[in-house]
């Protein structure tokens, strides 16, 4: 082989190993991560943007003889004089419809936040010690705080004559309740057909189960589309063992949920 031929070959020998080096190396190298292919982006909340007013009826202390007075205030709701708030009523066993009414409303304010909803209570607690507020106060809430739906949250004392749910809306009272009449029984329609689709039993005595009433002091004092929602008989005994289980008044809350947010479609 010629001094030529020669140092060309060695020249091809090292330029192949160099490449060989390279190659080994780059194999050797872990892969650079696949970049994830771009999904929707997550659309917006439900029910982002709405504020809920919740209205857990009375209270525990409006029984407590130390607030008779406050008890016995009256106001004219456009309809009728009428008194602050009651005591509400209460299971043959004695458990409190006001004690059912928080519960429920705890339950669900949860869940509405979680849908995007803010959520305010015209009540911050469940006690002996405390009465109220006035039904006019109640009525006024969601107004106060920009609400687009107040919901107060009840249960009825129907002696025994059956179980389930229905609904108050306002009528119409020149003054009153004309600007919100039609938008809160339009509400009440749709929260009454979704309560029911989601499995919540219909009163077997209220008929109609959508009562537009003149006489509700809640009701004739807001600004504010307003539903008053009579949730079962606390004297019937299915709905009243509902209605004393943690799991019932869960439930409760999910059926108000499915019915709010049927009133609430945008």
């Amino acid at each position: 082989m010629t001094p030529r031929v020669r140092a060309r070959s060695t020249a091809l020998l090292a330029i192949g190993g160099l490449s060989a080096a390279l190659l080994a190396s780059l194999l050797a190298a872990p892969a650079a991560p696949a970049t994830p292919a771009a999904g929707p982006a997550p659309g917006p909340a439900p029910l982002a943007g709405m504020v809920i007013a919740l209205d857990p009826g009375h209270q525990l202390g409006n029984a407590n003889p130390k607030f008779a007075d406050e008890m016995a205030q009256t106001r004219f709701n456009g309809y009728e004089t009428k008194a602050c708030n009651t005591t509400g009523t209460e299971t043959a066993s004695g458990y409190a419809e006001s004690t059912f009414n928080w519960r429920v409303a705890r339950y669900l304010k949860v869940r509405l936040r979680q849908l995007g909803a803010k959520v305010k209570m015209t009540r911050d607690g469940n006690s002996y010690s405390k009465w109220g507020p006035c039904v006019w106060d109640r009525g006024k809430f969601g107004a106060k705080v920009g609400a687009d739906l107040l919901v107060s949250i009840h249960a009825d004392g129907a002696p025994g004559a059956g179980g389930g749910f229905f609904i108050f809306v306002p009528s119409v009272i020149d003054g009153w309740t004309d600007d919100i009449a039609g938008p809160s029984q339009r509400m009440g329609k749709r929260m009454l057909r979704a309560m029911a689709d989601a499995g919540a039993s219909v009163s077997a005595y209220m008929d109609p189960p959508l009562v537009v009433t003149p006489t509700l002091s809640t009701l004739n004092f807001s600004d504010v589309p307003a539903v008053l929602v009579e949730l079962g008989n606390m004297r019937d005994p299915g709905d009243a063992a509902r209605m004393t289980s943690r799991d019932g008044q869960k439930q409760y809350a999910d059926w108000l949920l499915r019915g709010i947010r049927a009133a609430l479609r945008r």
